[in-house]
Parts: C-alpha cells; sequence; structure tokens
C-alpha cells in the first residue's frame, strides 16, 4: 500500500503499487479492519502488502499506457534475464505477444504454468517473479505499460 483516498462515497481506498485502488472497509461483523478509520491506523499500514483480486485477474490499470516495447525475441535470442527468475518495478506491467509458435509462461511462487500460443498475449503484473521459456521455435515481443503521465503545460 502506497497511500489512500476517499471514493466519491466517502470510502478509503488503498492506493496499491501495482496501479489499483482496492476499496478497505471496516464493517464489522462481516469485514474488520477498525485501523483504516484513522489516520494513524493508515499510516500505520503504508508499505504492507494487500491482495489485487484485479492483478489475481491480469487486468491492467485504467490510466496505463505502453511507453515501450522490446524487438521480437526468437527461441535462440531470449535474453537470459528472460529465462530466469525476475520481476518487474513496482508500477511497471509487462505485456508478452506471442507472434509465431509457442511460449511457457512461468509464475515462481505458485508454479503457474500458461502455455502461450500465436496469437495469444500474458499480462504479467508488477512485482510478480516469473520466467519464460520456448517450447520449439517462437517469436515474441513484450510491451511495458505504466501510468499515463500528465500533459505539460505549453
Amino acid at each position: 500500500m502506497l497511500g489512500f483516498h476517499q471514493d466519491a462515497e466517502g470510502h478509503w481506498v488503498a492506493e496499491l503499487s501495482c496501479g489499483h485502488g482496492q476499496h478497505v472497509r471496516h464493517q464489522p461483523p462481516f469485514t474488520l479492519c477498525p485501523w483504516v478509520v484513522s489516520a494513524e491506523g493508515r499510516a500505520g499500514r503504508i508499505g504492507q502488502a494487500l491482495d489485487c483480486p484485479l492483478c489475481d485477474r491480469a487486468e491492467l490499470p485504467a490510466g496505463y499506457e505502453a511507453y515501450r516495447r522490446t524487438s521480437v525475441f526468437t527461441e535462440e535470442s531470449i535474453p537470459d534475464a528472460l529465462r530466469r527468475r525476475h520481476r518487474l518495478k513496482a508500477g511497471a506491467w509487462g505485456v508478452i505477444h506471442v507472434v509465431s509458435g509457442e511460449l511457457e509462461y512461468v509464475v515462481e511462487d505458485t508454479s503457474t504454468r500458461r502455455v502461450v500460443a500465436a496469437g495469444e498475449l500474458v499480462r504479467v503484473a508488477p512485482e510478480v517473479e516469473h520466467h519464460v521459456a520456448p517450447l520449439g521455435e517462437v517469436g515474441f515481443f513484450i510491451e511495458f505499460w505504466r501510468a499515463a503521465r500528465a500533459a505539460s503545460s505549453p
């Protein structure tokens, strides 16, 4: 959690490092988050992790845009860093586009494996350890996404 703001109805929303917002409510007996009702309580939670169901569904945050794209990698040109456990920095998303063949995408902590075929893509959330492996001949590129920058004034 990076910070908090209130929505239009006055409910507290945690601002997460992934770019999403997550409502945090203290509604006993169903939801117990007494810390959210005070400024001190919220401040004490800054820096702590909070599960993000939108990341679990690999949904890009609203207001994000592509800012960089790699060249097309093949089974022979995949950088070693992509073949090993690595992660994107906080706030940065990756979108892997497979243009030919198949690529295996592996999320390290869950051992989730997904075969991504030509014409498909996989979204990679920030700070999720993962790696890729070619399944024979493959071609793919990666787009990197971040929060859109505000237009500068003239």
